[in-house]
């Protein structure tokens, strides 16, 4: 007899999610799934997503442990001039049991906090994430942050279009908008704005976007493709996840999809005044943080997480195909200057982006699906590995950073110890969220993209708490100084570049 089930390991999120999903919202293992209608396959993989689905303990399978590595290494594809963020190897063995008499089939989802690393080494570009059973390959999808606004800002849109439909009035107005030009347009628009700022009670700034969100036919949006220099973001292994990228989006490429995710979640609110409250909701219901965080590197302690950026070496950044930290661009009012929009268009953009009432900031997952047979009476090990770039964090002493949740180990019946060992270069000082011992230094092989031999510092813990997130950090300064030397004394020191 076999039993299928659905279950999902989900980490912190990545913007307003009170229209998208009811994600669980951790690292470090599965959290079951409860479908309330019926039989989950029929709707296909992206039902996972669905804001009715519950989340539930595990009580059949045990986790007898988890064996979490991290080891900081150095890119080998972009070391030059510019000493790059470590690349960080990350690997979470899991040793699964199931004690019980019947095969148990389960969906897993993975959540990789932030970034994927795209490796430009073979002849596609390709995510660098990997599954394993019993050292065999598992097929897995990735469901990234792009898919994910593109489901909110789906569910946003018919949150708004459905409230712009139930009143007639408004309706009439919106449609006058959609449907002139001109001398005409421009009256329409007014006729709109005066209604949300007078009888209905609307704020300037939020009558504003409305008037904008008519004018472009947002809900008409259909998905685009996007420009050159974001080919990257679309890594996809099943086709109806990759049609999410850019549904609803359109125009406001040009503002970047995670202002244009607020743009949509923000009117949505307007019409649904609880929706803003359910995304915090969800966080603390599974030991998320909706801030970016990071480990303070003087006191150890949790802080908000601290970026000092300049605007204009942004849009340098940008010009040249260089996205270093995605997340910046979100809180800085960028607006693409090659964007092929018209004049008209433009303007509408700089309007939204100048009446956003907050500045959106959210912690980037990217969610990685696979299905796993666990026979019955059997044990085996599943192993998640994945690379990514750490996260800068400008206060003094700045670091590079990374962030794991390990809180969906508390949805499990049996979990067992979560054995944490961290690999550090030596001579850069090293500071994590839990108390670590010093194992000494370590010469190993490292595969960054060239495999060479290095000393490590090794740290390890068991980690006892199996709530909340786990931050690794590393001091950016004798990082950047051993990424420089690193560079001087490369027969090959021409900087190459890497979309991050």
């Amino acid at each position: 007899m076999s039993t299928k089930s659905i279950v999902l390991v989900s980490g912190s999120l990545l913007t307003w999610f009170a229209l998208a999903t009811s994600l669980a919202l951790a690292n470090g293992g599965p959290f079951v799934i409860k479908y309330p209608n019926g039989d989950p396959a029929a709707k296909g993989v992206l039902a996972r997503l669905d804001p009715d689905l519950k989340p539930g303990r595990e009580n059949r399978l045990k986790v007898i442990k988890e064996d979490l590595k991290a080891t900081f290494g150095k890119d080998r594809m972009s070391r030059g001039k510019v000493a790059g963020p470590p690349l960080v190897a990350v690997s979470a063995e899991y040793t699964i049991e199931n004690p019980t008499d019947e095969e148990i089939e389960v969906d897993f989802g993975f959540p990789i906090l932030r970034g994927i690393y795209v490796s430009l080494a073979a002849m596609a570009p390709t995510s660098d994430v990997h599954v394993m059973l019993d050292q065999k390959p598992v097929r897995c999808i990735i469901i990234s942050n792009s898919a994910i606004y593109g489901i909110i800002r789906q569910r946003a849109c018919t949150v708004i279009e459905d409230a712009v439909a139930a009143n007639a009035q408004l309706s009439n107005l919106v449609a006058g908008v959609r449907n002139s030009g001109g001398e005409e347009r421009s009256v329409a628009r007014q006729k709109l704005f005066a209604r949300l700022t007078g009888p209905m009670k609307w704020n300037e700034r939020d009558a504003a976007l409305l008037v904008e969100y008519a004018s472009l036919h947002l809900a008409d949006a259909l998905p685009v493709q996007p420009r050159d220099r974001n080919w990257l973001r679309g890594t996809w292994s099943g086709e109806e996840v990759g049609k999410l990228e850019n549904q609803y989006l359109g125009i406001l490429a040009a503002i970047g999809e995670q202002k244009a995710t607020q743009f949509f979640a923000h009117l949505a609110s307007r019409f649904n005044p609880e929706a803003t409250a359910a995304y915090e909701k969800i966080f603390s219901a599974w030991g998320g943080d909706v801030r970016e965080c990071s480990v303070d590197l003087k006191t150890g302690k949790i802080r908000p997480r601290e970026i000092t950026v300049d605007p204009e070496s942004l849009n340098k950044g940008l010009d040249v195909g260089v996205v270093s930290d995605p997340t910046i661009y979100a809180r800085v009012d960028y607006l693409d200057p090659k964007a092929p929009i018209s004049e008209l268009e433009k303007a509408s953009c700089e309007t939204i982006l100048k009446n956003l009432p907050v500045i959106f900031t959210f912690a980037p997952m990217n969610i990685l699906h696979y299905q796993v047979k666990f026979p019955a009476k059997s044990v085996h090990t599943l192993v998640v590995s994945y690379r990514q770039y750490a996260y800068s964090d400008t206060r003094e002493p700045s670091s590079y950073q990374l962030a794991y949740v390990v809180h969906p180990a508390s949805l499990w019946k049996e979990f067992g110890p979560i054995n944490l060992e961290v690999a550090v270069p030596e001579g850069i000082d090293f500071r994590a969220s839990v108390a670590c011992d010093n194992g000494g230094t370590e010469e190993r092989t490292v595969s960054l993209y060239g495999s060479e031999k290095g000393r490590f510092n090794i740290y390890r813990t068991i980690l006892e708490q199996k709530t909340g997130e786990v931050y690794l950090a590393v001091d950016a300064d004798t990082w950047k100084k051993a990424e420089k030397q690193v560079a001087v004394d490369s027969p090959n020191s021409k900087a190459q570049q890497v979309i991050r």
